[in-house]
């Protein structure tokens, strides 16, 4: 069941919450969001203004400017005005939204583990940075096995992606790799295993 869109009244609102929450430093203009979530202008507008409201988002105006033309550029002409929104870091709710959509994400792990059943010999998924409250990683996701079909793991990737709204920082390691990386104590590898991780797959002593 998805819940998150009965939750918040649309799957469109969700998109763009995604797209806010996992891109807290970005600005969107109004065709990034559109290009982004695969929500038709019209209807992000109408999100956006309610999302501005609240004051999750905040919008800014931007003034670009157009050269002039011909063969006397003796100054520029007045620029065209747009518009761009980020999320507003200060929102009492932030962190209790951001766990929140997690949560959600990370609530079947049966479908998110199908997910790579096609991607060879999985002995290891592991979720990490962005996934966790904590943070403190620089890498999002590792993904551990042997005779990996790393174009179809891209694939799955991409998907979660735009799912996210975000692009991942992910790993792929076959498991000698990744028992080598894990002993000598390389620095990538104990980077997530330091810091606050969860284990979607672990088949490492199969």
């Amino acid at each position: 069941m998805e819940i998150l869109p009965k939750l918040f009244g649309s799957k469109e609102r969700v998109k763009l919450l995604k797209l806010f929450l996992y891109n807290q430093d970005l600005f969107f203009s109004l065709a990034d969001i559109a290009k982004r979530t695969k929500v038709r202008a019209v209807l992000g507008k109408r999100e956006l203004e309610l999302l501005t409201e609240i004051g999750l988002v905040s919008v800014k105006k931007l003034v670009i400017p157009v050269p002039a033309t011909g063969p006397k550029k003796k100054k520029t002409k007045t620029g065209t005005k747009s518009q761009v929104w980020s999320l507003n870091r200060d929102f009492f709710f932030l962190d209790h939204l951001l766990a929140m959509f997690n949560a959600d994400f990370l609530a079947n792990n049966n479908e998110l583990t199908e997910r790579f059943k096609n991607c060879g010999k999985i002995k290891l998924i592991i979720l990490s940075g962005l996934f966790m409250p904590e943070g403190g990683t620089r890498a999002d996701l590792l993904i551990v096995g042997d005779d990996l079909r790393r174009g179809v793991i891209e694939g799955v990737v991409s998907t979660i992606e735009s799912e996210l709204g975000r692009e991942l920082v992910y790993a792929i390691l076959d498991t000698r790799d990744y028992r080598y990386r894990l002993q000598t104590s390389d620095h990538f590898v104990r980077d997530i295993m330091d810091y606050p991780h969860r284990r979607l797959v672990d088949k490492l002593e199969e």
